[in-house]
């Protein structure tokens, strides 16, 4: 099975029922997961509307935030969930921005890839806990749990859900290769990073653990804007990659390809207030080095790049200082250009 043949797709649109919709088109499109996005909604509220709305796509989040839930917590959610969807949920956590978690939720934030690792293994220990109907003692840098006297009154639907996480660098991949039973890649991993970077360290991480390849999903992304209009498209991405490029912790990601210094110029101009500097900051070969932009047969030819490395695919349209109802446009036809039939 090529990774064409496993596409995923973000769950994203204005109201709930407008989410319901695009992933009742992709699943009639023979998609094999919609992924619903945690930031201005909850990941696991929205996966459990998805999952009731929907009847074969798998259905997981993408990415929930680990560090400001209890394992405890996100472990009865993904049963939950996993239960309404008939097993078809997906676990995706991640460690979110250290900013973020310290100043929006007052939590933890510590040394990421070690507390994912834990947040990880404590989750799993408590579905399999539930499953059989056993206790939990788990002692580590970051938890030091004892469940004991709770057990759940209706069986999980299964022992083992499924845990992806995010990587961009390699100590988090190597973290996933450990532990984690797939990895979702960031859409502005370019397939020279991947190369490089994302693939040896998880491979790595899968051989000090004993674990063959076979058993880890791997999930690249990239920006897709499937336009007719290809300077339409072209700004749509821009913008999106734009906004990346003010995260000065992707900073490497963009030096590898002479990019360093307008993702600096971009995040100055965020940091003053500037919008319209940020976009202008990324030229076109950027995007194009990036991004998969134009008609259907030349994204194709961009979205196999990175497809190559990977066990399935997961093209995202632009998010970002664009109109919502563009972001649904771009989303429809990801589902017409890359569905089954």
């Amino acid at each position: 099975m090529t990774a064409f043949e496993r596409v995923s797709i973000g769950i994203m649109g204005d109201t709930p029922q407008d989410m319901a919709s695009l992933a009742k088109k992709a699943e009639a499109a023979g998609f094999d997961c919609g992924w619903a996005i945690e930031l201005f909604r909850n990941a696991f509220t929205q996966t459990t509307y998805l999952g009731a709305e929907t009847g074969k796509m798998d259905i997981g989040t993408a990415i929930a935030w680990g560090f400001v839930r209890s394992p405890m917590t996100m472990a009865m959610s993904a049963m939950d969930i996993d239960e309404i969807s008939g097993g078809r949920f997906r676990l995706g956590v991640g460690p979110g921005v250290k900013r973020l978690i310290e100043t929006w939720h007052n939590a933890e934030y510590g040394r990421p890839a070690t507390h994912l690792r834990e947040t990880i293994e404590a989750v799993r220990e408590i579905i399999h806990a539930a499953a059989a109907g056993e206790s939990v003692v788990f002692k580590g840098e970051y938890y030091d749990l004892d469940i004991k006297g709770w057990y759940r009154a209706t069986p999980p639907v299964r022992a083992e859900i499924p845990i992806y996480t995010a990587a961009v660098q390699k100590g988090m991949s190597r973290m996933a290769g450990d532990v984690a039973d797939g990895l979702i890649g960031h859409i502005i991993c370019s397939a020279k990073w991947i190369e490089q970077e994302i693939v040896p360290a998880f491979e790595l991480g899968l051989s000090r653990s004993g674990r063959e390849r076979s058993s880890f999903t791997y999930l690249p992304s990239i920006c897709v804007a499937i336009d007719d209009d290809y300077e339409r498209g072209l700004d749509a991405a821009r913008r999106t990659l734009a906004f990346y490029s003010t995260v000065k912790t992707y900073l490497p990601l963009y030096e590898l390809h002479g990019f360093g210094q307008n993702a600096v110029d971009a995040g100055q101009a965020f940091r003053r207030g500037d919008i319209e500097g940020v976009a202008a900051a990324i030229p076109n070969e950027m995007v194009e080095t990036y991004c998969a932009v134009g008609t259907p047969d030349k994204v194709k030819e961009k979205v196999a790049e990175v497809a190559r490395f990977g066990d399935g695919i997961l093209p995202g349209a632009p998010t970002y200082f664009i109109p919502n109802e563009q972001i649904t446009e771009y989303n429809e036809r990801i589902i017409e250009t890359f569905g089954q039939g």
